[in-house]
């Protein structure tokens, strides 16, 4: 009996033994041999900058650019100056040239979708050129992020953007292919210039230089060589500090410019024709990049009040796709009639299928702002 009972205990150890070498063994070796998959959700950590960022990442380049020039303006004086600037804040406060707005208390400021508002010079320099221009009406507006801890480098790619009009090479692309040039032009001296092959055109002084990786303000756009093709920014490290102290405490007077006491040579105000034609071809980059808020807000009120914006977005739920063409303009009366072709791709039953059409707008201004106050479209 005895010894039968030491046989069942030396078997029972033997299998617990076996039991633990074996669990030793599954865990070293079949469980270290499965990858578990890492989770690349965002961390409830990353800042918001960082997040910022990522969401731009996505962002197509041409997205990214239509999206930065919702925030750019038009900047025109009584004396016939045309520039343009960019907002800095939610406060409706825009950045530009001194040389822009030299002379002048009050400025008009056109937005990306046509509206014209009154501006207030606040803030400019007699000797830097720049100057800052505060629209009420645009506050709470989202501005463009403003690189605050690096200078632009040798090579840097970047983006010179200018009139939301689209009338003087909008948007431009280079790279910074020299720092730190000084030179003057009176009354204005520039010192610690950026120099960049992306040209900078007669009217978008004044606009923004975007790093193209970052998206974010890296200078203010301000001169041109012309025969060279080079333009010059201002590094906006070198002035936010002076743009930020008219932003606290806006200049109780203003100097003056005996310089630009006569109307500049580049003036050039759009036509209406041009007018017209760029809130057809806004229409149509709004649609493009999904931007339906936009493009809805371009329709008349007699639109809107047939058409609810939700029917509206419904419309373009299948078209991942639309562009246009060969406009043909005809001014009728107060109004401008526009033609154009039109291309789609739409989705129809799961299939992908180009369309073509001949849409018809008739655009005509409803609170100092042109829209689209007719559409019409037939097969092509």
């Amino acid at each position: 009996m005895k010894k039968s009972w030491m046989i069942c205990s030396f078997f029972s150890a033997l299998l617990i033994i076996s039991t633990i070498i074996g669990v030793f063994y599954i865990h070293d070796h079949v469980a270290g041999g499965i990858t578990q998959e890492k989770s690349y959700l965002l961390s409830e950590e990353l800042d918001s900058q960082q997040q910022q960022f990522i969401q731009q990442m996505k962002m197509s380049r041409d997205e990214a650019v239509y999206d930065a020039q919702k925030k750019v303006v038009q900047i025109e004086t009584l004396s016939g100056s045309i520039g343009s600037g960019f907002l800095y804040n939610a406060n409706g406060d825009i950045v530009t040239n001194a040389h822009v707005v030299a002379n002048a208390a009050e400025v008009t400021v056109i937005t990306a979708d046509s509206g014209r508002f009154k501006g207030a010079v606040i803030g400019i320099s007699d000797t830097t050129d720049v100057a800052v221009v505060r629209v009420e009406e645009l506050a709470g507006m989202e501005p463009l992020v403003v690189e605050r801890d690096q200078r632009a480098k040798l090579s840097d790619p970047v983006l010179a953007l200018g009139s939301p009009l689209g009338f003087q090479n909008t948007v431009t692309v280079g790279e910074v292919n020299g720092v730190d040039r000084h030179f003057v032009i009176e009354p204005f001296t520039y010192e610690n210039i950026d120099q960049i092959t992306a040209s900078i055109s007669p009217g978008n002084s004044g606009g923004p230089l975007l790093h193209a990786d970052t998206m974010r303000v890296i200078g203010i756009n301000s001169a041109e060589d012309p025969e060279m093709n080079l333009g010059f920014s201002i590094p906006i490290m070198d002035v936010v500090d002076m743009i930020q102290s008219w932003v606290d405490s806006p200049l109780e007077s203003l100097p003056a410019f005996d310089q630009y006491a006569k109307q500049p040579e580049e003036s050039a105000v759009p036509s209406r024709e041009e007018l017209a034609l760029y809130v057809v071809q806004y229409y149509f980059d709004s649609l493009q990049f999904g931007d339906y808020v936009t493009a809805y807000s371009l329709m008349g009120s007699e639109f809107q009040e047939e058409t609810s914006y939700e029917a509206y977005r419904e419309s373009f739920r299948n078209i991942p796709s639309i562009s246009m063409d060969n406009p043909e303009i005809l001014v009728v009366s107060d109004q401008v009639e526009i033609n154009v072709t039109v291309h789609m791709e739409e989705l129809i039953e799961h299939m992908r299928l180009n369309q073509t059409y001949t849409f018809t707008f008739v655009i005509g201004e409803e609170n100092d702002r042109l829209k689209i106050i007719g559409m019409t479209r037939q097969s092509a």
